[in-house]
């Protein structure tokens, strides 16, 4: 798995693409649920070790390098028990249970393999949006794993505040409430323009700490400094036509292919 790693993230450096949403470390607790075939299943354990080696292979040595970049575990955090097994379901579960089981998982990915990219859920947990708990993003994943990435919301999460979880009365709300809470960056929630405006004008009110700004910003940049962008913005064109669809890389897949029928067998 550290070899595909390897290989995903070659073909992927090589088309002009830094940063990798995965790998998925969800736990599949629930048959019903539509996502199950992206998990590594239901255990915590053989999950955390083929996420750590997945991540490790992905990032390389050297985030700078042709051959590396950014890996962004996903779904933070709990998001394969959904009530009903319904995908973005609310999930109910207890702290000593959430932290021997889907936390344990993505503590290994950040303390072991460092990954440097999240992507926070957009479900519920215990009744609090993922991509608005302190808890999760700040108390937890900073303070006690000491992350040094940075938050991006999974696809819809911030919006999800007004029009599924109803726990913020508008966009603004939203966005100050996520921000505040640790996320750093949107992922086509609003436009660039009502979100930068919307960050600027809550500063300025003082609903939204221009502290929590910094971080957000400084995060992103910081990693975009280590991938090497400021100084290699470009992707060599010729790149790609050394690792895509290699002989070496088929050859990686095909094996990859069968070692895991035989463990889906064991």
């Amino acid at each position: 798995i550290n070899q595909v790693g390897k290989a995903i993230a070659a073909e992927t450096r090589a088309h002009g693409v830094h940063y990798i949403l995965g790998p998925n470390l969800d736990l599949a607790r629930d048959i019903r649920w539509g996502r199950v075939e992206e998990t590594y299943g239901e255990d915590f354990y053989f999950t955390s070790r083929m996420g750590v080696n997945l991540i490790k292979g992905l990032q390389g040595e050297n985030l700078a390098d042709n051959n590396a970049v950014i890996a962004e575990p996903k779904h933070f955090a709990m998001h394969g028990s959904p009530e009903n097994g319904s995908n973005e379901g609310p999930v109910f579960v207890g702290e000593r249970e959430a932290r021997s089981t889907g936390l344990y998982v993505f503590e290994k990915a950040v303390k072991e393999a460092h990954a440097k990219g999240i992507m926070a859920a957009y479900h519920e947990m215990d009744g609090v949006p993922c991509i608005a708990s302190k808890w999760l993003l700040t108390d937890i994943l900073r303070n006690e794993w000491n992350f040094d990435g940075f938050v991006l919301s999974d696809l819809g999460a911030i919006k999800k505040h007004v029009t599924l979880h109803k726990t913020a009365a508008n966009n603004q709300e939203a966005i100050i409430k996520a921000l505040s809470a640790g996320l750093d960056m949107q992922f086509y929630d609003f436009s660039h323009a009502e979100f930068q405006h919307t960050i600027v004008e809550s500063v300025k009110t003082g609903k939204l700490k221009e502290e929590n700004v910094n971080r957000a910003v400084k995060g992103v940049l910081k990693n975009k400094f280590l991938l090497g962008l400021f100084d290699h913005p470009y992707t060599d064109e010729m790149l790609s036509d050394n690792v895509f669809h290699s002989k070496e890389h088929r050859d990686l897949a095909l094996n990859a292919a069968r070692q895991s029928v035989v463990l889906l067998k064991n």
